[in-house]
């Protein structure tokens, strides 16, 4: 019999996925090769970013590996503003971010907010609030929060110390409790350590990329030079690097060059997002689209637990990330991978501890909780896995009864009074 199973089950088995790919993504795999890449900067010169005239209707890769639909259960992040101290957003012409963005100051220019000639602020407020489209799968970590976009770079996407103190001083007096900051500068002057700490003080948890490589990769700066990147190094600010689609650490930022240790990781390699100019799609990357993911993750723990102060979010979000090693001596030890389910539903013994009645935290008993997700990769991989081992195993079951009784009658139908006769 083992002849006769062997190429019916070999041919049953090709048709069955491949058990080791999760649903949305093979890990590695970029969402779509053809969707065009937004940069950071745009050079002297050049116009601004075109407008594209692609979309992928597969389910991004990072919104599959954080497990956002399930977090998506118990929050959306409705009541929170997130100010994005970027480029600027296009938020009239985006149909992902319609009703979703508000101009802020434009700190370089003057006056608010109108347009986004680079579109990586575009981008990044796409990830952190965006809301899903007819036909698309995807979508941002918050899509019911809200973007206070501020620019703090000139028409090309660069910006200075001075500017970026501006920009992070217009986010903390818009009223806006998390502030992605994404940009990055070689040096911190008083001004900008000042407009960080009165931020913190206000109760805002600032996110910001551990590394400058965007903006050194497009203005043609060295990479020879190392050191720490600003406002990522100073303390109270959550540090974010970039992780692709296995969860392994970015190459490309693994390298030489100015970078802080990082305090959380998330995607940031071939993220899908919107871009300015219409409905199209892009796909960017690097640690401010990582900050991004961070940012809208905090929108949902602070709409779920308004009660948190700026300080608990942040150990919230770094408590419960995947790998998270506390305290790890090793600056070699990468840091954990931010994750919305746990960030939501996890309770922190210390959290009721200081404030049992007080902290507007809701309680075990009182919140919806969601069990906790395993780690992405392997949470798929298992599931596919034991999916095709189940389908295999009824399909080896069916055919050792159905092919010997269909070689014995010629593979003809039986009547319904029994056997075929020998008439047939």
């Amino acid at each position: 019999m083992s002849r006769t199973l062997g190429p019916a089950v070999l041919a049953a088995l090709l048709l069955i996925p491949n058990a080791a790919s999760p649903a949305g993504a093979v890990p590695g795999d970029e969402d779509s090769p053809s969707l065009p890449g937004i940069r950071a900067t745009v050079a002297d010169g050049r116009p601004c970013t075109a407008k594209s005239a692609k979309k992928s209707a597969r389910t991004p890769w990072a919104q599959s590996f954080l497990g956002i639909d399930r977090a998506w259960e118990l929050s959306r992040g409705a009541g929170v503003e997130v100010a994005v101290v970027s480029t600027g957003a296009d938020a009239s012409r985006v149909p992902a971010l319609d009703g979703r963005v508000t101009g802020g100051r434009d700190v370089v220019a003057g006056g608010t907010v109108r347009d986004d000639c680079v579109g990586y602020g575009t981008f990044l407020a796409g990830l952190v609030a965006g809301k899903r489209q007819e036909g698309l799968a995807a979508a941002g970590v918050a899509p019911e929060a809200r973007v206070i976009a501020v620019r703090a770079t000139d028409k090309g996407g660069l910006t200075t110390p001075e500017a970026l103190a501006d920009g992070i001083g217009a986010a903390t007096a818009s009223g806006a409790r998390i502030i992605h900051v994404a940009l990055a500068v070689p040096s911190a002057p008083r001004k900008l350590k000042d407009a960080v700490a009165a931020a913190l003080r206000a109760g805002a948890v600032v996110v910001a990329p551990a590394s400058a490589r965007e903006w050194e990769s497009e203005s043609g700066a060295s990479r020879a030079e190392s050191g720490p990147v600003y406002p990522a190094a100073l303390p109270g600010v959550l540090a974010v690097s970039s992780v692709g689609p296995g969860g392994e650490p970015d190459p490309r930022g693994t390298g030489q060059g100015p970078r802080t240790r990082p305090r959380l990781s998330a995607p940031g390699v071939s993220v899908t997002g919107p871009g300015p100019g219409g409905g199209g799609q892009f796909t960017g990357g690097g640690d401010a689209v990582a900050g991004a993911f961070v940012a809208g993750t905090a929108a949902l723990v602070l709409s779920y637990h308004p009660g948190l102060s700026g300080e608990q979010i942040a150990h919230r979000l770094e408590a419960t990330a995947y790998g998270a090693v506390p305290d790890a001596p090793d600056p070699g030890v990468g840091p954990g991978v931010v994750d919305p389910v746990r960030a939501l539903s996890a309770v922190l013994p210390e959290e009721h501890a200081s404030s049992p009645s007080s902290s507007g935290t809701r309680n075990a008993s009182a919140a919806h909780a969601v069990p906790p997700l395993d780690p992405p990769t392997a949470r798929d991989h298992a599931l596919a896995v034991a999916g095709g081992a189940v389908a295999v195993t009824l399909l080896v079951a069916f055919l050792a009864v159905v092919l010997p009784r269909g070689r014995r009658r010629g593979w003809r139908a039986g009547t319904a009074g029994g056997p075929t006769s020998s008439a047939d």
